[in-house]
């Protein structure tokens, strides 16, 4: 029985969820549907957001949960590290890209590109702006980081990097900002080379860019 993830494909949250699945190759099924659903919202994400995943006889919600299920419970590939050591650097790296990286990518591409694209929104230069000077410090620790070791948590592919390859991989194609990340030759070589996993090329193939 295939996985079923409840998402939109244009999501970079349901596209870190099959970007998972895809590293530890466990087939899954998307189903297209409104996350305010009374339905949904009584079986899948009472908070009414994509993704949610239905394992077998267990439904899940909220991204990084959801990979880090994935991670732990099939055979494949490491993605939470091996030594105690690493398994903390990979938290930490989480961690990171959940409060430090997220948000101000976040509300660049609401500002830049879903809002003025989706919902005719005129960007908000000063937020945009704002949120462009908080992702350059981010992008500057990055940088010292990825000069030290190939990835985030050490020289192993790992959740961490994982976890930034979807909304970095549509900052970089999308916010007409990609400066930010060509520009800094370490967090360039590292994007390059985690985007060019077949696990997400199979992604931007099966769904391509709208």
């Amino acid at each position: 029985m295939a996985i079923k993830i409840h998402g939109r494909p244009l999501s970079p949250f349901m596209r870190v969820v099959v970007l998972a699945m895809n590293e530890m190759n466990v087939q899954s099924e998307l189903i297209v549907d409104d996350q305010h659903n009374p339905e949904y919202l009584a079986t899948l994400n009472p908070f009414g957001k994509h993704p949610a995943v239905e394992f077998d006889g267990f439904n899940l919600y909220e991204s990084r949960a959801i990979v880090r299920y994935i991670a732990t419970n099939y055979e494949g590939l490491n993605l939470l590290g091996s030594t105690p050591q690493e398994k903390a650097m990979v938290d930490q790296w989480v961690e990171v890209e959940g409060h430090s990286f997220e948000p101000p990518v976040l509300k660049i591409l609401v500002e830049l590109f879903f809002g003025p694209k989706f919902v005719q929104k005129v960007p908000d230069v000063a937020v945009a702006e704002e949120n462009i000077t908080k992702l350059e410090k981010v992008l500057d620790i990055y940088d010292a980081q990825l000069a030290k070791s190939k990835y985030l948590a050490g020289d192993f592919y790992s959740m961490a990097d994982l976890v930034h390859i979807p909304m970095l991989h549509r900052f970089v194609t999308s916010s007409g900002k990609e400066s930010l990340v060509t520009s800094r030759k370490h967090v360039n070589a590292w994007y390059e080379n985690i985007t060019s996993r077949p696990a997400w090329k199979k992604i931007v193939e099966q769904y391509p860019d709208l």
